[in-house]
């Protein structure tokens, strides 16, 4: 009898630690950044714009076409009329106040990118929107030198996760992951250092 106990307390904890959800957070040390498709290069590594108080506005980055110009889209950050928050300095956003924003590629090898002014604080009721569109990454996603079917479950675990720097430990902001289309969108409720992983 005890050891019919202790096999299904043996096989309950198996399948509990099979079936546990993915982590929230994670040191840089054990996070699989994605890498761009090295045949793929950016038109620009960053962007800049002014958002205001009662106006929608985005910025988008894009890839370089063969010809040299502008390619598909990359990210798109937006942010609505009523996002805006709190300054980095802690100060609420009156009405018709505006913020230069700039979203900018630190290692163009991977998406991977950083949104400034740091601190700067979105309504939780309206949050910013990022869309990430991954279809130009290399889609070996665990670097092994092929694409195979464990790539393909990596793929349904990517998702955009952030950290404080020089903070070291990334938080999964969970991601909607549509993986027919390649793209990742999620909410954004303050600046920081962004980056897609699994």
């Amino acid at each position: 009898m005890r050891r019919a106990t202790l096999l299904a307390v043996v096989v309950i904890v198996a399948c509990s630690t099979t079936d546990a959800p993915p982590p929230t957070s994670l040191p840089t040390s054990q996070l699989h950044f994605v890498a761009q498709d090295s045949a793929y290069h950016l038109l620009a590594d960053s962007a800049s714009f002014y958002a205001r108080v009662g106006v929608d506005r985005s910025v988008e980055l894009f890839y370089r076409s063969y010809s040299g110009d502008t390619g598909e889209a990359f990210l798109e950050l937006h942010v609505g009329a009523n996002s805006l928050l709190k300054h980095p300095d802690g100060t609420p956003f009156q009405p018709g106040d505006s913020i230069l924003i700039t979203v900018a590629v630190p290692d163009t090898t991977r998406f991977d990118f950083v949104f400034s002014p740091a601190g700067l604080q979105f309504d939780p009721n309206n949050p910013a929107h990022l869309h990430v569109e991954y279809n130009y990454a290399n889609h070996d996603y665990n670097g092994d030198g092929r694409h195979d079917s464990e790539d393909d479950h990596a793929q349904t675990l990517l998702s955009v996760w952030r950290r404080e720097p020089p903070d070291t430990i990334w938080t999964n902001e969970g991601a909607a992951n549509s993986e027919e289309f390649e793209e990742l969108e999620t909410k954004i409720l303050s600046f920081s250092h962004y980056a897609v992983a699994w």
